[in-house]
């Protein structure tokens, strides 16, 4: 199922558009057309913004859009990502005598944070384990204990599939299939992970957080059933699971809320490495993984968990 799917009342300059890009990188193909759905619904409130045109960009509208999205507390990397997919469609636009010149180039780009996460205190790792468990959201808790536990990418935890998950009440293994470099991997699951990801698939179909049993996916989206009727993934989007992430960390109370409000998934990679380093030189596992053994339950769990990830 291409990645790239465009919806059917997508304006023609996007499908032109698409047309001009690499189909070998469906991802950055599928980043680059939802930034521009996003930014033509957000044009669509404005006076005069719709139907959408190229020539609609301007830089007093694009001031506003990239404004909009730091009041709505999108991560810098993701504004940032938004302005590279706006400046290339701009110059697409140019090319094709939409547009005089590029007004995207006088947008000033977010400075965004290096790569390398922050380790996580005892302090923020005890808010923010607390804020999962008052959720009482089997689906959040598993995405948390996705991230936190096992490492996974946030483009990983919104594809994973059920059928790339081998889980029973003892041990688990999930394969990673198309991962950065192109490499599929197979991770024995933390007993952490796994007790929160098999909860959550055995949960009843009539839960309110329980996924679409109709999909091929773990995560699915509230449209789900919607969205394959149009031949489109049905997973739960990357943005979506952003957005559940800010709205977990908006239950911290006036005091906690200072300990987890610049914390992101990938903040939790350093902790993923100390975790996996510390299981993997011992049979035992410290007290931070719950005093359990491997997810087999005896011997070093994969060293596979060494693996970069954000969610921002």
């Amino acid at each position: 199922m291409a990645a790239f799917t465009l919806r059917e009342d997508a304006p023609e300059s996007f499908r032109i558009f698409a047309a001009t890009l690499d189909r070998n990188d469906d991802k950055t193909v599928a980043a680059y057309l939802t930034t521009l759905r996003d930014l033509a619904a957000w044009l669509a409130t404005q006076p005069d913004g719709t139907p959408f045109h190229p020539a609609l960009l301007t830089v007093t509208a694009l001031e506003g859009y990239f404004a909009h999205l730091e009041a709505e507390q999108r991560a810098p990397r993701t504004r940032a990502k938004a302005l590279t997919a706006v400046t290339r469609f701009c110059r697409w636009a140019i090319d094709a005598s939409h547009l005089q010149r590029n007004p995207a180039h006088q947008i000033k780009r977010p400075t965004v944070p290096a790569l390398s996460p922050t380790e996580l205190a005892p302090e923020q790792r005890t808010v923010l384990k607390n804020l999962v468990e008052r959720q009482q959201s089997l689906r959040v808790a598993a995405i948390f204990a996705l991230g936190y536990w096992a490492g996974l990418r946030i483009s990983e935890v919104a594809t994973l599939r059920i059928d790339h998950c081998v889980l029973n009440q003892r041990a688990g293994t999930i394969t990673i299939v198309g991962t950065k470099g192109g490499k599929t991997r197979t991770l024995d699951l933390h007993n952490a992970a796994r007790r929160a990801l098999y909860d959550y698939l055995h949960q009843p179909v009539a839960a309110s957080d329980a996924r679409e049993p109709d999909s091929l996916y773990v995560f699915t989206s509230q449209r789900a059933a919607w969205l394959r009727q149009r031949g489109q993934a049905d997973y739960l989007s990357a943005r979506g699971i952003e957005h559940l992430w800010t709205q977990l960390k908006g239950q911290a109370s006036h005091t906690t809320w200072p300990l987890v409000k610049d914390v992101t998934f990938h903040d939790g990679l350093s902790n993923a490495k100390k975790r996996t380093v510390l299981r993997s030189s011992s049979q035992h596992c410290s007290s931070d993984c719950g005093g359990e053994n491997s997810a087999s339950g005896s011997g070093p769990i994969s060293l596979a968990y060494r693996i970069p990830f954000f969610i921002c």
